[in-house]
């Protein structure tokens, strides 16, 4: 299954593979922008954005700074809409 993402979004998942780490070894096809997954890498794919999503939520919920703030909550957006996405994906299956 082949997903689109824009290069934004992209760079987001390569920093959250970066910092989370990268169990299914998805980050140089990410960067090569091959975006053919199984069932398994969209599913491990879903769960690495959807900690993503849970962690913006904290920090969402912690910062003080209404510029950082603002920030964070169009992070957390782009995330859900990735989730979103990768789920209905999965459901194509």
């Amino acid at each position: 299954m082949k997903l689109h993402f824009s290069p934004e979004e992209l760079k987001l998942i390569a920093d959250i593979l970066l910092n989370q780490g990268d169990p299914a070894g998805l980050l140089d096809r990410i960067m090569a922008n091959d975006l053919t997954f199984d069932f398994t890498e969209l599913d491990q794919l879903r769960d690495l954005l959807v900690a993503a999503w849970t962690n913006s939520s904290t920090e969402v919920a912690a910062c003080l700074d209404p510029q950082t703030k603002t920030k964070l909550e169009a992070r957390q957006a782009t995330l859900e809409s990735m989730i979103d996405r990768v789920t209905e994906t999965c459901a194509m299956f």
